[in-house]
């Protein structure tokens, strides 16, 4: 079954033609995310010749961004059969969604749009057709030092196990986070209330709210976006979102406050200030 037929199905009800759809397509976004990480000189390799923890760390992020980004394509119902394939029409939502993942990580969080476009085709001309940094400045008409830096600019973010060499023992991540590995189990138990009662007040509020702080954190289903898209989707400029943004939060601490989990945190807080750290006391016989 196409692509197209499955979409006349997903647009009569048929949420299992979503699911087919999504598998139909497995291959084109695994295609574009190996594309994209390519383009941002991702694709590191360990000592041995494979793909290095952080790259398939990596290219799995991308591909779940790809299928999400996919889902919404279907979902906002844009695509016009009379005018190309689905796959064609939906492969640029693909890459500019998993450019958007990268270029919101470490090492290219300083740049805006124009400079990011920029170290890409600097990057594209030195790396894949080997030009000389004088030949890039020549031909993106920018100066010397330009062209090098932005050759030079880390477009790529790094893992923690980037951190451990390959042939070392153990989980990079217990000698980085020994605290959180070993918390109480009155901190363990605080930390799983208190997340649970985040989520299911997150989805007491209104779906403008939710949408809004969903999207802006990227959490609970929601792709993160920027506030640029956010503003276009909600049809408003981006200092309206910015305060829409401030006003969802505060009514979302204003309804965990009054929650067991916050209680149970500012009583731990208190504890942790009245007790000296050598002679604390377990929180249940408080």
């Amino acid at each position: 079954m196409t692509n197209e037929e499955l979409l006349v199905r997903i647009s009569n009800g048929d949420e299992a033609a979503l699911t087919k759809l999504c598998l139909v397509n497995t291959g084109l976004v695994k295609n574009r995310a190996w594309s994209i990480a390519r383009q941002y000189h991702c694709l590191r390799q360990n000592q041995y010749g494979a793909l290095s923890d952080y790259a398939k760390e990596m290219l799995s992020e991308l591909e779940s961004v790809g299928r999400l980004a996919l889902v919404e394509c279907v979902r906002t119902g844009g695509y016009d059969a009379g005018k190309g394939r689905f796959t064609t029409y939906v492969t640029p939502f693909l890459d500019g969604a998993m450019r958007r993942h990268l270029e919101c990580s470490l090492g290219t969080l300083s740049l805006d749009r124009d400079s990011m476009g920029l170290v890409r085709k600097a990057q594209k001309r030195y790396h894949q057709k080997g030009e000389s940094v004088e030949q890039i400045s020549q031909a993106l008409g920018i100066s010397f030092p330009t062209a090098a830096r932005a050759v030079a600019y880390p477009t790529h973010f790094f893992s923690v196990y980037d951190l451990q060499d390959p042939e070392e023992d153990g989980d990079i991540l217990e000698r980085l986070t020994p605290g959180w590995l070993s918390e109480s189990p009155e901190e363990t138990v605080i930390r799983s209330l208190t997340m649970e009662c985040l989520r299911e007040e997150f989805l007491q509020l209104s779906k403008k709210d939710q949408e809004i702080l969903g999207r802006c954190f990227g959490v609970y289903g929601h792709p993160k976006s920027d506030l640029r898209e956010i503003a276009i989707r909600s049809r408003t400029k981006e200092s309206g979102v910015e305060k829409a943004k401030d006003q969802a939060i505060k009514r979302l601490r204003d309804r965990c406050l009054d929650s067991l989990a916050w209680k149970l945190r500012r009583a731990r807080r208190m504890v942790d200030r009245a007790v000296p750290t050598e002679v604390k006391i377990p929180l249940h016989s408080v």
